[in-house]
């Protein structure tokens, strides 16, 4: 194996900087990266978070998504306008406007 070798590069370290827990499955912007937490983080510590998969992700209201339309990541919730998002991946599935989850595969 190479001696440089850290990671597969399928999770990234996740900091909570905030006042309030990250819950486990919470979809996180890290930096250009959106990265699912693995488990809750708790204020002040460290966890991890899945950089790779298809996961069940929190969905605009407004937005009517087909699957195969790129998506963004912006205040917890995956949605169609890329402004001031972070690219958050590929829809997975399609999503009627008034759904509240969509399948996105994460980083894609």
């Amino acid at each position: 194996m190479a001696k440089n070798f850290i990671q597969d590069g399928k999770t990234i370290p996740l900091i909570n900087s905030g006042q309030t827990d990250i819950p486990g499955g919470a979809p996180v912007a890290v930096g250009s990266v959106v990265a699912v937490a693995i488990a809750t983080i708790q204020p002040g510590e460290t966890g991890d978070g899945f950089t790779e998969g298809v996961f069940l992700l929190p969905k605009l209201t407004a937005d009517a998504i087909t699957a195969g339309a790129r998506v963004y990541l912006k205040e917890g919730a995956v949605q169609l306008a890329e402004a001031d998002a972070v690219p958050a991946g590929v829809a997975w599935e399609d999503a009627a406007a008034a759904t509240t989850v969509i399948e996105v595969k994460i980083n894609a």
